[in-house]
């Protein structure tokens, strides 16, 4: 990353970061959309600069496949930290037998066969948290730097997974790094594709809610991060204007599904936000261009997917089933 892209970086996360105090600190509730939609709208965009991607020929591919055969075979009990990071660093990898089917099936396995050591795990996770790794290219137009983004995303999940149930590795700061990072790659991340030709899954917004689902559970956030971060997403996603057609719409109903059953404060909360969202719609015209018409048909297909679900509260229900004069 550029020196100015790292400044534009973190001035969105400097903004975030604000916010959220205020939210803790209650100066801020009802005005929140209102606020990050502020930042939203004025994010950065920068010309599109040479993705530089992980070099497969590196040993990559031997290593994925002796750690998988072993890992099959349940005689792997630990790797080493050069081994983890060769691993980490090729998550960018455009191929998809080295990112996913590769990388990404051996840290659920590993993390299912508890291979690796707490510091290990702490290691895998401060990795993922860089600026470096996280908002790779992210300023820019559509770019093969997205596999590293989202996956990097898809990995944390993964290791909060772990943290939650299990290991318990992750202290407070670390914790609260994940949210302010989480926070600021919502914002910025606006390649919504799904399944890219032959080097198969993106997925970013897929990713961001399998994280989201994650810290929904967590008992180290505060109330006033799980609302921020509900009222983000939801703020983000009704403002992109590119398709969510690979089933992201049914992982964020999940996740909505998740949060609004903790606590009255989430579902109020998102009551709320949904509300103002139909009477933005209700009082805007008719779209006249491709990216008004993809918003509207995303958020009709995130209303289909929580209509379908069974497990929201009575009050939630209701406000989505009748709204069935925006399903199209």
């Amino acid at each position: 990353m550029m020196a100015d892209e790292l400044k534009q970086v973190d001035d969105v996360r400097t903004q975030l970061r604000n916010l959220r105090q205020q939210v803790q600190a209650g100066a801020v509730f009802q005005s929140l959309n209102t606020k990050i939609g502020a930042v939203l709208d004025n994010l950065p965009s920068n010309d599109e600069t040479p993705v530089s991607l992980p070099d497969d020929a590196d040993g990559i591919k031997d290593l994925l496949k002796m750690l998988n055969q072993q890992i099959r075979a349940t005689t792997l009990d630990k790797i080493t930290d050069d081994q983890l990071m060769q691993l980490l660093n090729h998550l960018g990898s455009p191929d998809v037998d080295v990112r996913d089917r590769g990388i990404y099936f051996f840290f659920n396995d590993a993390l299912q066969q508890h291979v690796l050591s707490d510091s290990q795990l702490r290691l895998a996770v401060n990795t993922l948290l860089q600026d470096r790794v996280l908002f790779n290219h992210i300023t820019e137009p559509e770019n093969e730097a997205i596999f590293g983004r989202s996956f990097a995303v898809m990995i944390l999940s993964l290791l909060a997974y772990a943290d939650r149930v299990d290991a318990h590795f992750l202290d407070a700061e670390t914790t609260m790094r994940l949210v302010d990072q989480l926070a600021t790659y919502i914002a910025l991340e606006n390649d919504t594709r799904g399944f890219v030709g032959t080097s198969g899954w993106a997925h970013a917004y897929t990713h961001i809610g399998n994280l989201l689902d994650e810290l929904a559970e967590s008992q180290v956030l505060t109330r006033a991060d799980k609302v921020f971060l509900m009222i983000e997403i939801l703020e983000k996603y009704r403002r992109l204007g590119t398709p969510l057609i690979f089933g992201e719409s049914r992982r964020l109903a999940a996740y909505l599904a998740t949060v609004v059953n903790l606590n009255d404060l989430y579902e109020q909360a998102f009551l709320q936000e949904w509300r103002q969202w139909r009477v933005r719609l209700s009082n805007t015209p008719q779209p006249e261009d491709e990216a008004g018409w993809t918003r509207l048909f995303n958020r009709s297909r995130l209303l289909s997917a929580m209509i379908l679900r069974e497990d929201y509260p009575e009050e939630v229900s209701n406000a989505i089933n009748a709204e069935v004069d925006f399903l199209s």
